[in-house]
């Protein structure tokens, strides 16, 4: 929005401090991306004056126009607190702010949003799109009531039978397919990112309960002395002693992130704030004092990248969660991040607040191409 969009109420609003935390993110912002262009990072002198900046300017610009419709305002205000989640934490940490074209002039030729899909597969290999389905009654197995909640959980309700044989549905979220969550027989949560799936009996009998998965999956299993859960990816075993832990088994290792209670990795006791990784040649290596909001922030909706995130790590997500290939082009300079954002936001969006730390972009159809 430029000098020429600002409605004159919101103005009035904010000065007299009745606007909403939308509006004075809306107005704010408008000024602060002037402010980010300098091509040397701000003082700390300079962002504490910032607020103060920002009041005197919008007083002498602020001009009247036509009122913007609600969808209008509400996809502005997303757009700007996606702005200030990123370009605020760049410009508190100093990274440099260079003046760099965002997206290479006349190639964006389309924009992407987060998808929203997900598939039951039965034991007769029969597939069932859930994301189609209305809330209600699953016709999946006899073994089994399956639900679809209104928040589009999918709930299984078991039919207990000991002495049936164990019949395995798999739950799978594809590329670009979103977030979704299936809550099992025993009920034990599972939240699964996209590009993942997870395999599970659609009744717990016997002495264990055992899962396979791939991807990255959320856990906050039910405990059970009599029967313990256990979790197979890739290579590795994770068994559950009551508690809630992460497993990421993306890009060629297996991370198991612990949040509460305690779990076993291939026989090693985790604590909470421990993370395991197995790497491709089975080495595993323990960590303590993880960050959980990093870990967690898949499953809370947002990309969150440590400092120092390498640009592969960050596009590999976009990858999955977008459904688009991504192309490298250049010398393979070496880029950082840091910082947080929505992560339902628009493709552009996300593409444009990477750019700030120089790095250049465009999209054609189903791929990124990324100018190092």
């Amino acid at each position: 929005m430029d000098k020429q969009h600002i409605p004159e109420d919101l103005i009035k609003r904010y000065l007299n401090g009745t606007a909403t935390e939308e509006e004075k993110a809306l107005v704010e912002t408008w000024h602060l991306q002037d402010f980010v262009k300098s091509i040397t990072a701000p003082d700390e002198e300079e962002i504490t004056q910032v607020h103060a900046q920002m009041r005197q300017a919008i007083e002498r610009h602020a001009t009247p126009i036509r009122k913007l419709s609600p969808w209008y305002r509400i996809a502005a205000a997303a757009s700007i607190l996606l702005f200030l989640s990123v370009g605020g934490y760049f410009l508190l940490h100093k990274h440099p702010v260079q003046q760099v074209a965002v997206l290479k002039p006349g190639t964006f030729k389309n924009d992407a949003l987060p998808g929203n899909k997900a598939y039951l597969t039965l034991s007769n290999g029969k597939q069932i799109a859930v994301t189609s389905l209305s809330a209600g009654q699953i016709k999946a197995n006899t073994d089994a009531q399956v639900q679809k909640a209104a928040n589009g959980e999918v709930i299984y309700h078991a039919v207990v039978n000991n002495e049936a044989a164990l019949v395995y549905n798999t739950f799978t979220v594809p590329r670009g397919g979103g977030k979704h969550e299936i809550k099992l027989a025993d009920g034990t949560l599972a939240v699964l990112d996209a590009e993942s799936s997870i395999r599970f009996p659609v009744a717990f009998t016997g002495k264990e309960r055992r899962v396979t998965i791939t991807g990255q999956v959320y856990f906050e299993v039910v405990h059970n002395n009599q029967q313990p859960f256990y979790v197979n990816a890739g290579n590795q075993t994770i068994e559950d002693i009551g508690t809630h832990f992460n497993v990421n088994a993306f890009d060629g290792t297996i991370k198991t992130t612990l949040i509460e209670g305690s779990v076993k990795v291939n026989g090693a006791l985790l604590k909470p704030g421990q993370q395991a990784i197995e790497l491709p040649d089975g080495t595993l290596n323990i960590f303590n004092n993880i960050d959980e909001e990093e870990v967690l922030a898949w499953k809370n909706d947002l990309f969150k990248f440590g400092d120092n995130t390498s640009l592969q790590t960050v596009m590999n997500q976009l990858s999955r969660w977008y459904d688009m290939d991504i192309v490298y082009q250049g010398t393979g300079k070496t880029y950082h991040f840091g910082g947080d954002m929505p992560r339902y936001s628009k493709l552009s969006d996300v593409l444009k607040i990477l750019a700030y730390n120089g790095v250049q972009f465009s999209v054609d159809g189903k791929k990124i191409i990324v100018y190092q």
